[in-house]
């Protein structure tokens, strides 16, 4: 999934040296699929740095960058920080894992980061929270996790680490707990209310594809407990009142379905419907009734629910037989949507 790979393509310009490197490590049966992925990870590794070699490089090697040039406050785009960290990969220094791999060429593996450089003496030095460099003894940053080998210096932002979820966390650790079966870190306000679903972060956000496990941005549950990020939410849910992964409502609908009810009591359908029922499975309850046939609406019998799919026609007879519509009409969802296909 987006997020966890750790390898970026290749960058060689000669590539069919490079595809027979890889494909003779991938033939070598006494290589575990461990020793395998190293040995192509480094092979791509050795050749980004024969590449960085033939750039010409300060003898400081890369400038200060800045959070807020104005202001001279030290960092990037992303975070306020007075260091760079080392790729162990690709032997460059980047003022954060962003900026590394903005730069378009693989992911930093930074729980492996064992160096730093100081942005303000320039000295490299072991990963720690304050420059070894006694003329300097700049503090990094006001938070420090030696675990992730993150730093933020923003005075403005809490942030803690989740030994269980294994990376650090924005908020304060007292307004958060993490729920095993999800596998994350959640709300204390949902404290034995949230729906738990097994590896619900551990996925791409339905709208935008990014891999929210990691992401820098505010996700939120939904109703029915799948994740989704709050910003996405927020424009999904302007045209959409259905998970776009389980079809189920996103909140309390009944207000809307007590709507529906009373146009269905003023509508009437034509002559040849009126004795044309309908099988549905209803989205919310899981559960399959059957209503009568409409161009739009179909109620589940059981919950009350309008989000429901059709699955089939038939005529309801007199002698309370039934027989198949002469219209199968093909299964497709209430509501307008013809797509039946409910996808995860």
């Amino acid at each position: 999934r987006g997020g966890k790979g750790e390898e970026g393509a290749g960058m060689s310009s000669d590539v069919p040296n490079t595809k027979g490197a890889i494909l003779a490590i991938m033939r070598d049966p006494s290589l575990s699929k461990e020793e395998k992925a190293s040995r192509v990870r480094a092979l791509y590794a050795n050749q980004y740095k024969d590449q960085l070699s033939t750039k010409p490089k300060n003898d400081e090697g890369e400038e200060a960058t800045f959070h807020d040039k104005k202001n001279k406050v030290l960092g990037c785009e992303h975070y306020r920080r007075r260091c760079q960290v080392l790729c162990p990969d690709c032997d460059t220094f980047f003022t954060c894992r962003h900026c590394h791999t903005n730069s378009g060429n693989h992911k930093m593996r930074r729980s492996a980061v064992e160096k730093m450089k100081c942005m303000v003496c320039k000295t490299v030095q072991p990963v720690n929270k304050v420059c070894a460099n006694k003329n300097c003894g700049e503090e990094m940053a006001r938070y420090y996790c030696s675990v992730c080998k993150f730093f933020d210096d923003d005075p403005n932002r809490d942030i803690y680490h989740c030994k269980d979820c294994g990376i650090c966390r924005r908020g304060k650790r007292e307004d958060y707990f993490h729920c095993d079966k999800c596998g994350t870190c959640v709300s204390m306000q949902m404290k034995g209310e949230h729906k738990c679903f097994r590896g619900s972060m551990d996925a791409d956000c339905p709208v935008c594809g990014e891999y929210m496990f990691t992401s820098t941005r505010p996700v939120r549950f939904m109703q029915c407990g799948h994740c989704i990020h709050s910003k996405c939410y927020e424009q999904y849910a302007r045209h959409n009142y259905k998970c776009p992964l389980c079809r189920k409502s996103l909140a309390d609908m009944s207000l809307w379905f007590q709507r529906i009810d009373q146009v269905m009591q003023t509508h009437v359908m034509p002559e040849e419907f009126k004795n044309v029922m309908a099988r549905i499975h209803c989205n919310d309850c899981e559960k399959d009734s059957d209503a009568p046939y409409h161009f739009v609406y179909h109620k589940c019998a059981l919950c009350g629910s309008y989000n429901t799919l059709v699955k089939s026609k038939f005529k309801k007879l007199s002698e309370e037989k039934t027989t198949p519509s002469s219209n199968p009409g093909g299964e497709g969802p209430a509501g307008g949507n013809t797509n039946g296909t409910q996808t995860r």
